[in-house]
């Protein structure tokens, strides 16, 4: 009883730090004067509002480089989503009861916020993102087979993600890779690692992650220098034009 009551109260707090500037707009339009905030005033009602919604988001998805404009994104949806569920609130109950009004706008708006947040943590759960190592089933540049190897996901597309692989074998100074930290994804080996830099990135389908979470982020000072621009995915059994295999990673 005492948990839900706790997640009620939660809710409401979200939910009214989410949808203040319409509650406190409507709170100074039922004085009498009426009244209605000021240009600075506004500012700082909706930089609450932002801020709770960017701090939900942030805290829905997993922690990997290069996802602010996803928490951008997811941010606002979550204002959206807020504000259509207030004014629909305020549609049916009306504002002449300025407090009934605006607790019930802002549990609508918490659970709102609530709902939100375990789907947006829902949609991230067994799906590899840019920026995270994962554990797969990498395909071989030269045949159509595979083996277990940690990777970089490049990017997401629609059968499969494009990934860079990650070797345990000393690739120091050879060209075509770089000394990738063990960071936060692998803090167990105490093994060096390296990632291919140079080389096509290769296509991973998605039923051959082998794990449902990634092994975590990508140090942030390699993504960087992952992301430039590099040449289109090989796909197993890519050959060169003269007729060739391209090499094999190890």
């Amino acid at each position: 009883m005492w948990g839900c009551l706790l997640v009620l109260l939660g809710a409401g707090l979200v939910g009214k730090l989410l949808v203040v500037p319409l509650t406190t707009s409507d709170l100074m339009a039922a004085q009498t004067p009426a009244q209605q905030p000021t240009w600075g005033q506004w500012a700082v009602l909706v930089a609450i509002s932002v801020a709770t919604a960017v701090a939900v988001t942030w805290s829905a998805g997993r922690r990997r480089p290069g996802r602010a404009r996803t928490v951008a994104l997811g941010a606002v949806v979550l204002l959206a989503l807020a504000a259509a569920v207030t004014l629909w609130i305020r549609a049916r109950v009306g504002t002449e009861d300025w407090t009934s009004a605006a607790t019930l706008e802002s549990l609508g708006a918490g659970v709102v916020a609530l709902s939100f947040r375990a789907g947006f943590r829902r949609w991230e759960r067994g799906r590899p993102l840019a920026g995270e190592v994962w554990l797969a089933m990498v395909p071989f540049r030269e045949r159509d087979e595979a083996a277990r190897h940690y990777c970089v996901v490049l990017r997401r597309r629609l059968r499969g993600a494009d990934i860079l692989q990650i070797t345990s074998q000393n690739k120091d100074g050879q060209d075509g890779y770089l000394p990738m930290p063990n960071g936060l994804w692998d803090v167990t080996s105490g093994k060096e690692h390296w990632v291919e830099t140079t080389m096509p990135p290769r296509r991973v389908p998605y039923q051959d992650f082998l794990k449902d979470r990634p092994q975590g982020p990508c140090p942030t000072a390699t993504w960087r220098l992952l992301r430039r621009p590099r040449p289109a995915p090989a796909g197993p059994g890519t050959r060169r034009p003269d007729g060739r295999g391209t090499k094999t990673a190890p």
